[in-house]
């Protein structure tokens, strides 16, 4: 078969990888350790450009080697490292990184997204060495986009504009939650949309995203935002469930875009006729709560210290907080989220992060607001650290839509 790859797509240039191992060397090389040895398909992707079945080594020094299981074919196709060989299984893998002259002896894995039966897998295949956590190391590296990325991200979000605009279209008095969900998803595919949001919390599922009308929106939910959302069943709690859109109710829709695996994350809310006064007021606020942390979105900033005083200043000084981010068990304690190839990166806008932002991370804001007996009102855009401040990824109004 032909190793050229499809003309329909474009591969990671060789330029764009490299310059990720060697910022994950980099930080390596501050600590004890051989290499890390990488098995998630998201960071095989960011230190590849291709997602297969097998490992990924990078050495503290020297060149990484790609051991794949499946595709062998698609990897040499597709990612541009010299070193990719195959590999029967995961207990070859000492053997054959001492046949190329790697140390292995202190190894770091990402814990976050290893399962047990890996992991005793890897204790087996490397007798005697030491596992160290990577898994936020690895975060922090993927948290700083290239322009290369950045571009990718100013695509998504320019078709995450034409799905927002579609949507007033969409609606229609009487249909239901998973109706409207499921016209927004065919827009999406149409346009590109990869098909699935990623997550890196284990276990995590999502489609499309959430939409709810009404108190859906504060229904109880293990997500780990601030919206709610029934599903069709507890089997399926996801997009939206069978309650019908009425009148005078918010309808809440949060999606993320994905283009070429890049992902941003948009919010904003719907209405058949008016809203009432109280959704109105809140979600004004939530607009002076995003405002209020975009301009402090700059290089330098901590995370921590502009969660603290944007709460002070907007959220406790105001009465605001009760419902704030979450209805009720909903209620999360951020603000803000990284995001790039999964939704949920770093950093994170919260009390306990503490490490400064840098240029080009992109970061995004969700103030939310949940309203007894109303709903889920309040906004989502993503923002890229500038030293004007946060630069809107996601165009488009920020106010209620009335259809």
């Amino acid at each position: 078969m032909s190793t050229k790859a499809p003309l329909d797509y474009q591969l990671v240039p060789a330029d764009e990888i490299s310059q990720r191992v060697a910022r994950l060397q980099r930080h390596m090389q501050q600590g004890p350790m051989d290499g890390a040895l990488i098995l998630d398909p998201v960071n095989m992707y960011y230190y590849t450009g291709t997602m297969q079945q097998g490992a990924v080594f990078v050495p503290t020094e020297g060149e990484p080697v790609f051991l794949v299981r499946r595709s062998y074919e698609r990897a040499q196709m597709e990612s541009p490292l010299q070193q990719i060989l195959p590999l029967k299984g995961l207990s070859q893998l000492r053997t054959t990184l001492a046949d190329l002259g790697l140390r292995a002896n202190v190894l770091g894995v990402a814990e976050t997204t290893l399962s047990v039966a890996v992991f005793k897998t890897l204790t087996k295949a490397f007798p005697g060495a030491t596992f160290t956590d990577v898994s936020g190391l690895l975060a922090m590296v993927r948290a700083v986009k290239s322009d290369y990325e950045v571009q990718r991200l100013r695509k998504a979000g320019a078709l995450h504009k034409l799905v927002y605009d579609a949507i007033p279209a969409m609606i229609c008095e009487g249909m239901t939650e998973w109706e409207l969900g499921s016209a927004i998803q065919q827009k999406m595919m149409a346009l590109g949309y990869t098909g699935i949001t990623r997550f890196t919390g284990f276990g995590m599922e999502l489609i499309i995203g959430i939409v709810s009308c009404g108190e859906s929106g504060n229904y109880p939910t293990a997500s780990v935002g601030p919206g709610g959302l029934t599903g069709l069943s507890p089997a399926f709690p996801l997009v939206g469930g069978n309650r019908k859109l009425g009148r005078g109710e918010p309808i809440f829709i949060d999606t993320g875009f994905g283009y070429e695996g890049y992902f941003t994350d948009k919010t904003r809310i719907f209405s058949l006729g008016a809203l009432p006064a109280p959704a109105l007021d809140a979600h004004k606020a939530c607009l002076d709560i995003q405002e209020a942390v975009r301009c402090r979105l700059k290089p330098g900033a901590v995370p921590s210290q502009i969660y603290t005083e944007v709460c002070n200043q907007f959220v406790h000084s105001r009465n605001f907080a009760k419902h704030f981010m979450g209805f009720g068990s909903n209620q999360v304690p951020f603000l803000g989220h990284g995001i790039g190839l999964a939704i949920d990166e770093l950093p994170v806008i919260a009390g306990k992060m503490h490490t400064p932002l840098e240029a080009n991370m992109v970061i995004a804001l969700e103030p939310k607001k949940g309203l007894e007996g109303i709903g889920l009102v309040g906004i989502e855009n993503t923002f890229l650290v500038t030293k004007a401040g946060g630069e809107k990824l996601t165009a488009g109004s920020d106010e209620v839509t009335i259809v």
